[in-house]
């Protein structure tokens, strides 16, 4: 640098290169490279023919291994190359080898990796999916989510879905939701290698698909179809479509007090947005428009896929089943036994023996109780004191005439108790049942565990003499006839 510092400042005071390199005891080609390249950091030679002088008479063999080597599975790098013409006499460096393998290469190939051959697409042929991760702001405060993206191949018509994460609930239940808006299926979908589709990646385009996503595949007739890994232009409209939808709906930083609602917005501004955007083919039409043509193919939708994940759980003698670190109550009957645990993007259900034990709102918290004090009412028969501290009951909702009876009822020394008992008939009676009970006992004054459980009882007996009453019989086609004379001949001991 210093160097170069010089021959600039002696140039500019006016010396020559023939000065200039005998006073800095350089040659005049030197000093004339540096004056022609205005002084720059670098300057390099590049050698216009490369000699190989003992590789020479090995190039035709090297070459014919470079061709072979091609096609050949697997191939050979450029060490067993080297190493192979070391068998048959060549005593030369490996990096003449190399370097000879790096000019071939360029030759043989002046494709960029990056090319890529532009999709076409028949209506009703296909749709691309895929993930994106994004940022909301929720009651002041930023929150990380996945976005679930699809786009139909042909009229570029597009649907978008926010989640919490990526699991395989929500893989079903954004396809779930992507059909249903669609109004029916393509013939193949476009997925890049997510674990919760694709259970191993074969030789080729071959797959071995998750079975559960498999199942969905088949509910609704769609042959799923893997990507290349690391080859994102496979499903470039739907890689394009996650810069786009950045862009557009979620700068600046969507914001609502919870995903549900920022959901809601999101499905007004993409039904604006296929609406309006121009088709990148069909530049007088928008996306609804080409979707209009596109509709027509697409196989109609049946009845909703239950996209759930089965799992089952063993339930706590608190009547508590533990899924994905939150325990969700589940019906006393079930405590201790094992119960089936259905979990769908938004919501838990429970199964034992077929029936329903349980229900309870998907929540994405963790080492937290959820509790539907219903689950517990009948132990309140055999354990009355269970309603003072029982977590369940703490924040029940109940009815107005309900409160006001546990108000009134409380005052006396057993009255929890009694409260306690009135609401063990809920799940026999019905809630309905057992506030109109109340209110009645509330009107006429009579508010007393007895009177609220004769009132329910009787009316019970009212409903049920009621619907005796409008039975309809079958008409008899012998009517029957008395005859007093039969008896009489008993009573006289003859015999007929």
């Amino acid at each position: 640098m210093e160097t170069r510092r010089k021959i600039l400042t002696r140039h500019r005071k006016g010396d020559g290169i023939r000065e200039i390199s005998r006073a800095l005891n350089l040659s005049r080609n030197t000093v004339r490279d540096v004056l022609r390249n205005n002084g720059g950091t670098t300057i390099s030679y590049t050698r216009k023919l490369q000699p190989y002088p003992k590789l020479g008479e090995y190039i035709d063999l090297l070459e014919k291994l470079l061709r072979d080597n091609k096609h050949a599975r697997p191939k050979r790098n450029a060490k067993q190359l080297y190493e192979e013409l070391c068998l048959v006499g060549y005593d030369g460096s490996y990096s003449s080898v190399g370097r000879y393998i790096a000019k071939w290469n360029e030759r043989s190939s002046n494709i960029s990796p990056a090319a890529c051959v532009p999709l076409s697409f028949e209506p009703g042929e296909a749709y691309q999916f895929d993930w994106s991760t994004d940022k909301l702001l929720i009651n002041n405060e930023i929150i990380t989510v996945k976005v679930a993206h699809f786009i139909l191949c042909y009229s570029r018509k597009k649907f978008i879905y926010i989640y919490p994460n990526e699991t395989q609930e929500m893989v079903f239940d954004a396809h779930v939701r992507a059909f249903e808006y669609f109004g029916g299926t393509p013939v193949r979908g476009i997925y890049d290698n997510m674990s919760t589709a694709v259970k191993k990646v074969l030789r080729g385009k071959g797959r071995e698909w998750n079975p559960n996503f498999e199942r969905m595949c088949t509910h609704y007739r769609v042959e799923p179809t893997g990507c290349t890994p690391a080859r994102g232009n496979e499903k470039g409209r739907v890689e394009r479509q996650v810069r786009v939808s950045r862009e557009q709906f979620f700068t600046p930083m969507p914001q609502g007090s919870s995903i549900k609602e920022i959901n809601d917005i999101l499905a007004s501004q993409l039904a604006t947005y296929n609406a309006k955007h121009k088709h990148p083919e069909y530049k007088d039409k928008t996306l609804d428009d080409v979707f209009e043509q596109e509709r027509r193919y697409l196989l109609a939708t049946p009845l909703l896929f239950d996209g759930c994940k089965q799992l089952d759980i063993k339930v706590s003698i608190t009547c508590l089943a533990r899924f994905d670190r939150n325990d969700y109550s589940v019906h006393c009957s079930c405590a201790g036994k094992i119960v089936q645990c259905k979990s769908y993007a938004d919501r838990l259900v429970f199964i034992h023996e077929g029936k329903e034990v349980g229900s309870h709102e998907r929540k994405f918290t963790r080492g937290r109780t959820y509790y539907d004090w219903h689950h517990y009412l009948p132990l309140l028969a055999r354990k009355p004191g269970a309603l003072r501290n029982g977590a369940p009951f703490t924040d029940m909702e109940l009815p107005a005439e309900l409160d006001k009876v546990h108000d009134h009822l409380k005052k006396s020394p057993n009255g929890t108790r009694d409260f306690a008992h009135i609401l063990s008939y809920i799940p026999i009676e019905g809630l309905e049942q057992v506030r109109s009970a109340c209110a009645k006992a509330i009107k006429e004054k009579t508010i007393a565990k007895d009177v609220i459980l004769n009132i329910l009882l009787r009316s019970n007996d009212a409903s049920q003499v009621l619907e005796e009453e409008n039975v309809t019989y079958l008409p008899l086609k012998y009517a029957p006839c008395a005859e007093p004379n039969a008896y009489n001949l008993l009573l006289s001991g003859v015999s007929s």
